[in-house]
């Protein structure tokens, strides 16, 4: 008989738990009758909010990027023939990085462009428009961003502004260390160090050179620049 008792009691706890559903979707759906116009606006705001997104992305974004890629593919071809100046102004037949930063700055090109541009008025020694363009350049590249705070470092440098250089220049080093570039960057800052009287940190540039990066062709002589700084001491 202890079976059937068993079973009144499961059947009366099912029973119990039915009801409590039953109540649970009861006040739900009551919540939902409530708050139907509410409801109903925020899903309206999420569909339209994604088709938004979507269409920037798809119907606006891609088609302007490929024309800024057009203008900036001809950029870049005056750019390695050193012709600075044509690169930044353009000529009748294509925007210049100027214009193409102006036209396309939500773009990749035209994130892009600034790199370009920056690096071309250091090159023509506009070095306040090189700082402010460079400085405003933003990657996921963290090598093209390194150079990019070198070539502010750089700018700083011939405004013979050295603690900034020397700014600049570490951050360089934050961003991105490799046996290519990171050498040149310590050697810089020595340099500067030097310059700055500060012997023990061109002394620590100087080093670094000499045990990370031997094969580096900064550090065929880099033992003339340590002897120069100890000699100091």
């Amino acid at each position: 008989m202890w079976q059937n008792k068993f079973f009144m009691k499961k059947k009366n706890t099912a029973e119990k738990q039915l009801a409590n559903i039953e109540e649970g979707l009861s006040k739900t759906e009551q919540f939902i009758e409530d708050n139907s116009r509410v409801l109903f606006i925020t899903i309206g705001l999420i569909v339209f909010i994604f088709i938004g997104y979507y269409g920037y992305k798809n119907l606006y974004e891609k088609p302007l990027n490929k024309k800024a890629q057009k203008q900036l593919f001809i950029a870049e071809q005056y750019f390695e023939k050193d012709s600075f100046k044509t690169a930044l102004n353009g000529t009748d037949l294509f925007d210049g990085l100027i214009s193409i930063i102006d036209q396309y700055s939500s773009t990749t090109s035209g994130s892009l462009a600034k790199y370009y541009a920056g690096i071309c008025y250091l090159n023509i020694g506009e070095y306040k428009n090189a700082i402010t363009i460079l400085d405003d350049y933003n990657s996921d590249d963290q090598l093209l961003l390194s150079i990019a705070k070198t070539a502010i470092g750089d700018a700083f440098s011939e405004l013979d502004q050295t603690k900034e250089a020397i700014e600049y220049y570490k951050k360089s080093l934050n961003i991105e260390k490799n046996p290519l570039t990171t050498p040149i960057v310590l050697m810089k800052c020595a340099k500067l160090y030097e310059l700055e009287g500060d012997y023990k940190n061109a002394l620590d540039c100087y080093q670094m050179i000499k045990n990370d990066y031997p094969e580096n062709k900064n550090s065929k002589n880099i033992d003339k620049y340590i002897n120069n700084i100890k000699s100091r001491e």
